[in-house]
């Protein structure tokens, strides 16, 4: 597979929550970032920090990714899309614009770069 197929893979599990086959995708030394101005995130390397990210944001999110186009620069791979779900605390549904970034290197994922709207998501987390 090359790098855009193998992203496009990632999100089929993802959207599955097929974690298992979607770590499969991933390098043993993943790296995933993500804002920390959201409970999830923070830098993550490996495996098993990786899926600390996963245990972090499943109970206060559910949601589905939607990429309507995909760039290709290199060995990166830039995806823009939405993310759709609903906050399970609070059961407020919110709908945002995101732009992730895939590193791929030897047929693996070796770094995810996540950007959401994150001033939308902090909004439907808190109560009103």
């Amino acid at each position: 597979m090359n790098a855009l197929e193998i992203v496009k893979q990632a999100y089929i599990y993802l959207n599955k929550k097929d974690i298992p086959h979607y770590f499969s995708l991933m390098s043993p030394n993943v790296e995933f970032y993500q804002t920390e101005e959201l409970p999830w995130g923070g830098h993550y390397r490996g495996f098993d920090e990786s899926k600390i990210f996963f245990s972090k944001f499943t109970p206060l999110i559910d949601s589905e990714v939607e990429i309507s186009h995909y760039i290709q620069a290199g060995d990166r791979i830039v995806a823009i899309g939405k993310t759709s779900g609903v906050a399970k605390q609070t059961g407020k549904a919110f709908s945002c614009n995101l732009a992730h970034i895939w590193t791929v290197k030897d047929e693996k994922i070796v770094r995810l770069e996540v950007y959401i709207d994150t001033h939308v998501i902090k909004g439907v987390l808190i109560s009103a």
